[in-house]
């Protein structure tokens, strides 16, 4: 998928609402922006919006797994992806790190895995526990990973393991584990048929493991409604801060369309406010950046002031 802006503004909220639409469902986090008919958009938002949209769409490679992420396993309620049933015969091993789901049907536990890019080889690594080979390691486990069309195969030692994948968007990668594999005592592992068994005869009940990948170390959310009040020589703005992570909020504005963004300054980390003054006649174009230490949001939609 490609997407071409050349030209420097799109205006009116019509077709903000038509780039706007896949976003509810494919955009980073959550809808970064929303838009009035009239306002404008400049280029430098659209195709950061473009940009996101084709990210979100396109298909998963190996260098979109790049990363620090929040890991969530997502086991059955009553037990393992390899134990299925071992809640009940009081066999399942550590079975106090999983928190139990409000809906009663899964458990769930966190760890962070990095994954990075050596020469043409991938790998990861786990902080606390291993969750790609058997989904019951207790313990910091490393391999290597590779992208296959739909799925993800992770490596650890001699065993190979399959997971179908979802790019939710450049943020978030659903993984479910849908393949048999072998562990290190050469048993079937994974997600099988109902009332398949293993080599070694164990029933694993339509056991399942399903691992969500949430970036870490990420920009924050773009400022949003963004609203300016003209006052002699100043312009009073204000803001939504969308953001929970933020350092700061860049406060930019250039006296024409084409001209070079200045930075008045960067307000405070929470901030939903902040005054431009001496400033002379004319008219300026105006905007407000999220920024952390990963990098700047999206700006905000451009505000127009007219001083006289």
């Amino acid at each position: 998928m490609k997407f071409t802006q050349k030209s420097k503004y799109f205006v009116y909220g019509v077709i903000a609402t038509a780039v706007l639409v896949p976003l509810g469902t494919y955009a980073i986090k959550t809808i970064p922006l929303t838009f009035a008919e009239g306002d404008v958009m400049s280029a430098s938002v659209l195709n950061a919006l473009m940009g996101r949209i084709e990210n979100a769409t396109s298909p998963l490679t190996a260098d979109d797994m790049v990363g620090t992420w929040t890991l969530t396993q997502i086991v059955p309620i009553s037990g393992t992806p390899t134990f299925p049933t071992c809640v009940s015969s009081n066999t399942c091993i550590a079975t106090a790190i999983y928190t139990d789901s409000a809906d009663g049907l899964s458990r769930s536990r966190t760890d962070t895995v990095v994954i990075s890019k050596s020469g043409s080889t991938y790998n990861f690594a786990q902080t606390t526990n291993g969750y790609f080979s058997t989904g019951t390691t207790f313990a910091p486990q490393s391999g290597t990973l590779g992208v296959l069309a739909d799925s993800v195969l992770f490596k650890v030692g001699i065993a190979t393991y399959f997971y179908d994948a979802k790019k939710k968007n450049a943020d978030k990668i659903i993984l479910t584990n849908r393949i048999v594999g072998l562990d290190s005592s050469s048993n079937y592992i994974g997600v099988v048929a109902p009332n398949s068994f293993s080599s070694t005869g164990t029933s694993l009940l339509n056991s399942f493991n399903i691992i969500i990948l949430d970036r870490k170390n990420t920009p924050p959310e773009p400022a949003n409604a963004v609203t300016a009040t003209v006052s002699g020589t100043s312009v009073a703005l204000a803001w939504t801060d969308q953001s929970i992570d933020e350092t700061g909020f860049k406060v930019q504005y250039k006296t024409s369309t084409k001209g070079s963004w200045t930075t008045s300054a960067t307000a405070a980390a929470n901030a939903t406010s902040y005054t431009i003054t001496g400033l002379t006649s004319g008219t300026y174009w105006i905007r407000v950046i999220a920024t952390n230490t990963y990098g700047d949001a999206i700006s905000s939609s451009e505000i127009q002031a007219v001083l006289q």
